[in-house]
């Protein structure tokens, strides 16, 4: 990150198909501010369903399957002011996204970044990793996408050891989007809090540790994530000095705890508000 401009981008927590709530607070946001946004950033869960066909690959109860309002941009009758970089979560069509392991734009202004991927935007490098971890299928590939029907929805929502060593691979990156938290965020002090939210293998701890590996590894300055539905601020230091700034938000169901608003002015990156 070298550029000497100054811009605004956005960050969302789980959308779960509510695309035009998100961009209606975003614009509102603009409109009260006076900044344009110059991209949005989206953790996972963001649900881009085009039809029923895309809702049966997704690994969810039949209450929570939802069309949601993505087919109005895929079909072009609403656009994206913005353009939009979004990961995968654990509720997501991947029937339709696996065709697409690399990355792909699924309507105009909406990118997938892949089951990982890495972007330059303004000189910004944003990397990502889709999916959360399940220990007992992390070292094995996941099912073809020609067995889906066959296997569990579940089965194509998990990170492996290959997606983790992908990122790793690109060495640095300036903003890392996951879905699920890494490990070591959160102190023991503040463990009671997070009773019934872990969703971890260790019940003993929020996140995993994969997730903290790429934290560790890459030392972005802006770590986000989601899927705990709840906003949540850390700092990780680094043994050279190096911090990275975790941010968990919430999911848009809740309001403006889903959205955070980030100034970038040279090599500095600094969160504008609390709430977007």
């Amino acid at each position: 990150m070298s550029s000497t401009q100054t811009f605004f981008f956005a960050a969302v927590g789980d959308v779960h198909g509510h695309m035009h709530r998100m961009v209606s607070h975003l614009t509102a946001w603009e409109e009260r501010n006076r900044k344009p946004l110059d991209f949005v950033l989206q953790v996972g869960d963001f649900e881009p369903h085009r039809d029923d066909a895309d809702l049966t690959t997704m690994a969810a109860p039949m209450k929570y399957r939802h069309l949601g309002d993505f087919a109005a941009y895929h079909q072009r009758r609403r656009r994206f002011p913005w353009p939009l970089y979004f990961i995968g979560g654990n509720h997501e069509p991947y029937g339709h996204l696996d065709l697409h392991p690399e990355g792909a734009s699924l309507a105009p202004h909406c990118h997938y970044l892949g089951r990982t991927g890495v972007v330059e935007l303004n000189d910004l490098r944003v990397a990502g990793l889709s999916g959360i971890h399940r220990e007992a299928t992390f070292t094995k590939p996941r099912p073809p996408l020609a067995s889906m029907g066959d296997v569990s929805n579940k089965d194509f929502t998990f990170f492996n050891e290959q997606d983790v060593e992908r990122v790793l691979a690109l060495g640095h990156a300036d903003v890392l989007l996951l879905h699920d938290w890494p490990a070591g965020i959160i102190p023991p002090e503040e463990a009671a809090n997070f009773e019934g939210l872990r969703r971890s293998a260790n019940p003993e701890l929020v996140g995993n540790e994969y997730a903290r590996l790429l934290v560790d590894a890459l030392q972005p300055q802006l770590v986000l994530c989601g899927h705990l539905h709840r906003r949540y601020a850390s700092t990780v230091q680094h043994p050279n000095g190096q911090q990275s700034r975790v941010r968990c938000l919430a999911s848009l169901d809740q309001g403006a705890d889903a959205f955070a608003v980030f100034r970038v002015h040279g090599t500095t990156l600094q969160e504008v508000s609390e709430q977007a």
